[in-house]
């Protein structure tokens, strides 16, 4: 853990992603996957060529990144756990939009273009300047260039009504180190939870509250997980945390009828 809490005090956000990879693989060597990027870079900087023009430098190598090197997104099974692991994102070249995103920024860097992550609203954004006065946003899944229009279309598609009446400027900025890797382990535990390896997600939010203390809603989650592992007592001690942390959250009717039914689980036990 104090390892990927130094990278992210670097800034080094492919190697968090990395370390995040090993924590669930104790045979993982980061430096097969370090080195398939530094080949990946080399690849794509040949196919880039020498250009002074950033645009022309930027489409060439998303031509190459999506359909050449054919990194992609997979729609038939989108949640899987393994496209939040960095490591199997390279092997296979198949990931969700904020791995995906890691990647293309990593290469896009390395050759001279200023890539960086967008933590939008539902789907993570490439964001990548231009020019002093033009940004261009990318879908990391297919790369496709996103207009105004999709942008709000999205935005207020996935906030609804607790939007505000226009789209923020805000949440097209770009976003840290700390923040993306937050993003990568919230969509990590959410897919081990989909697949019912619960062991798993309950380590990833041992991992999230190591960076986070004390979220409520974390360890709202990490209850839910420690109820279906049939650990009744901690699990109603978290539900209990959150409710007194976040007592006006519209879950907290339910929770405490899941709290009663804990107890009374645990006295007969007894």
């Amino acid at each position: 853990m104090l390892e990927l809490k130094h990278a992210i005090k670097q800034h080094n956000l492919f190697k968090s992603a990395l370390l995040i990879s090993r924590c669930y693989k104790d045979d993982l060597d980061i430096a097969q996957p370090l080195t398939q990027m530094e080949q990946l870079i080399n690849q794509c900087a040949k196919a880039v060529g020498d250009t002074q023009d950033k645009f022309a430098a930027f489409e060439r190598l998303r031509n190459y990144f999506y359909h050449q090197l054919a990194f992609s997104g997979d729609s038939k099974n989108f949640f899987a756990a393994r496209y939040n692991l960095l490591d199997e994102v390279l092997e296979y070249r198949t990931g969700i939009p904020v791995t995906l995103a890691i990647v293309f920024c990593q290469i896009g860097n390395a050759i001279g273009l200023k890539m960086q992550g967008v933590n939008f609203p539902g789907h993570f954004l490439v964001r990548f300047q231009v020019s002093d006065s033009k940004v261009l946003f990318i879908d990391p899944l297919n790369g496709d260039c996103l207009s105004w229009q999709h942008l709000e279309k999205s935005y207020f598609s996935v906030l609804g009504e607790q939007a505000e009446s226009e789209m923020p400027l805000e949440v097209l900025e770009p976003t840290g180190c700390e923040e993306t890797v937050l993003r990568l382990l919230q969509n990590l535990k959410a897919s081990f939870i989909n697949e019912q390896k619960y062991h798993f997600a309950l380590s990833t939010i041992d991992i999230l509250l190591s960076l986070c203390p004390d979220d409520p809603f974390e360890i709202r989650d990490r209850g839910f997980l420690l109820h279906q592992l049939d650990c009744p007592k901690v699990a109603a001690a978290d539900y209990e945390f959150f409710i007194q942390r976040c007592p006006k959250d519209p879950s907290t009717d339910i929770l405490r009828a899941q709290i009663q039914k804990l107890r009374e689980r645990i006295v007969t036990q007894h």
